[in-house]
């Protein structure tokens, strides 16, 4: 049953996957529905470089830290005796926060280094 814990390391790993990927794999084309792809990122040809400059950055940043959060937060759910269930709903709560920071910063990024 604890082996359920392992969940809770999904979203760190898919962000270094992604940051990986969008590293290896940079996107210059705007039309081709990959690489960093947001509302703000294709207002402009500057911004859309910029977002596929910084955002692997960001998301191997948050990936890396939230993976390390997520492992501490197992053990000490396991010491603790939590309930499995309850320390993967918490898990992924913090996962998706990782998760949404990384979106977060690297538009509030994009806005305050690109002008429209």
């Amino acid at each position: 049953m604890q082996a359920l814990l392992i969940l809770n390391l999904i979203v760190p790993f898919v962000m270094l996957l992604a940051a990986f990927q969008l590293r290896k794999h940079p996107v210059t084309d705007m039309q081709s529905h990959s690489g960093y792809n947001t509302p703000t990122s294709r207002k402009s040809k500057v911004q859309w470089d910029y977002a596929q400059k910084i955002a692997p950055d960001i998301f191997q940043h948050f990936g890396k830290v939230f993976l390390f959060v997520e492992i501490l937060l197992c053990v000490a759910l396991f010491a603790l005796d939590i309930d499995v269930n309850v320390a993967v709903i918490i898990g992924a709560i913090v996962g998706f926060c990782g998760l949404f920071l990384g979106f977060w910063n690297t538009e509030k990024s994009i806005k305050e280094n690109c002008p429209e």
